[in-house]
């Protein structure tokens, strides 16, 4: 029974026995076949059949114990690739688009120099489907927001915590503080941006279910204020670049002001400020996060240690 675990598995993620077949390169003969012999052998169905595949209750049992007959094997693996001292491997490391942007190109860098021959497969989701995919062994390592983890079968390493700024052009700062500009810079710059005074500033904000836009309404309900939204957009370097155009203010995380002190060398005649937000002391917990139980092996160990370097570097 143990033997093609995966095959379950896929059958269990595609829902499609061709789709299934045609991922693990066997023939769609060969997988019915496989099914058929397993529910035989211990006389239950797994899978409905119409109007496509569903787990069955036994079906749903199988799977959860394959998936920790899967986890125990990789487990295993990581073991011996210790005691062989090995240098090779797969590590599988996923996170938000945004960070995946801001934080691997450096990272993968780096890794490299270290571990040549080991394989970072590296992807983007959102934080629900993050957590899922280190549930299901699809993952081995992700980082992302800790609000967002809520499962007791993870484990939990802090990495940065991240405060929220104001992001505003020259420009724009003219166009709607003309009394009080330039000398403003240096004011919100020492005291902080009050958005009290910013809520006649277009902004484009992040899209409601995403944290930095959490906190923020937080933030405004709280204090019976509102931002004149005139976009939302998830892609955050997009914000930036649109704020660079004065096309409206935008906000970030710590971990994106070197990307914005970065496109202001490029291209100072669209100069960005960054301002600390007055009064916003909530923080963004920025995690690594592995299933509970989960060995890495030593080049796994060390991958940890150079995303935490990395993550300090970005701490305000």
């Amino acid at each position: 029974m143990l033997n093609n675990y995966n095959y379950f598995i896929t059958l269990a993620e595609e829902k499609n026995i061709s789709r299934a077949a045609e991922r693990l390169f066997i023939s769609h003969q060969c997988l019915s076949k496989y099914l058929k012999n397993l529910e035989q052998e211990y006389r239950v169905t797994f899978f409905e059949r119409s109007p496509r595949l569903k787990l069955t209750v036994a079906g749903e049992a199988m799977l959860n114990m394959l998936r920790q007959v899967q986890f125990l094997e990789r487990n295993l693996e990581s073991q011996l690739d210790d005691i062989r001292q090995s240098r090779r491997g797969i590590i599988r490391l996923g996170t938000t688009e945004g960070r995946y942007r801001i934080l691997f190109p450096d990272l993968l860098s780096q890794f490299k120099k270290i571990y040549p021959d080991v394989l970072l497969e590296v992807s983007y989701a959102t934080s629900e489907q993050l957590t899922e995919s280190v549930l299901k062994n699809e993952l081995d390592i992700v980082l992302m927001n800790k609000s967002f983890v809520n499962r007791s079968q993870l484990t939990v390493q802090p990495l940065l915590d991240e405060r929220i700024y104001l992001v505003i052009s020259d420009n724009m700062l003219e166009q709607y503080f003309p009394e009080r500009y330039p000398e403003c810079r240096e004011l919100f710059a020492a005291e902080g941006a009050d958005l009290k005074m910013f809520q006649h500033v277009p902004f484009i904000l992040n899209r409601k279910s995403f944290n930095s836009r959490i906190m923020l309404d937080s933030y405004l309900q709280a204090h019976n204020l509102r931002l004149n939204c005139v976009m939302e957009l998830t892609q955050l370097d997009l914000h930036f670049m649109m704020s660079a155009r004065d096309y409206a203010a935008s906000f970030c995380w710590s971990m994106y002001i070197p990307l914005i002190r970065r496109m202001n060398r490029a291209d100072p005649e669209r100069h960005l400020n960054v301002f600390p937000v007055k009064g916003v002391e909530a923080l963004n917990h920025m995690v690594l996060v592995t299933q509970e139980g989960k060995i890495l092996p030593e080049y796994g160990r060390e991958l940890i240690e150079v995303i935490k370097r990395n993550c300090a570097g970005f701490e305000k």
